[in-house]
């Protein structure tokens, strides 16, 4: 476990993990590293590695890169999640893939143990508390 892993990991602003998300989303579809920027990746790095320096660049607040890096990580794991899938907040189609806000806020906020594993559990509950008061707000 590396020393960053051993502070603790915060939760982010949703609005934020959503930039971050749009920033990674956009690196991997351009393909192409910044020209000569610092921290550039060199062509032959994977994609992944490229959105995630510029993720970095935006967010260059290390505990904060941190906490979105860690999220941003397990985001492939979050879509393929067998309970979101059921519940309709992830949803694959040929278009691509659609999350609910619900699903971001509440990885946003969710907790991660020391190692930087995701609370599975927590999460959940979550994206369920999440969901019902983003419906609220809408009737409201």
């Amino acid at each position: 476990m590396s020393a960053a892993t051993e502070e603790k990991i915060n939760p982010v602003e949703p609005v934020r993990l959503h930039q971050a998300l749009g920033i990674y989303q956009s690196a991997l579809i351009a393909g192409e590293p910044d020209a000569g920027g610092e921290g550039a990746a060199s062509p032959d790095e994977p994609a992944s590695l490229r959105a995630m320096l510029a993720v970095k660049r935006e967010f260059p607040d290390p505990k904060e890169y941190l906490s979105l890096s860690l999220r941003l990580q397990r985001f492939t794991e979050i879509v393929s999640d067998k309970k979101l899938l059921k519940w309709g907040m992830v949803e694959h189609s040929e278009g691509g893939l659609e999350v609910h806000d619900a699903v971001v806020n509440a990885l946003a906020a969710a907790p991660f143990r020391k190692s930087g594993v995701l609370d599975k559990d927590v999460f959940h509950e979550l994206v369920k508390a999440e969901y019902t008061r983003l419906e609220a707000a809408e009737k409201a």
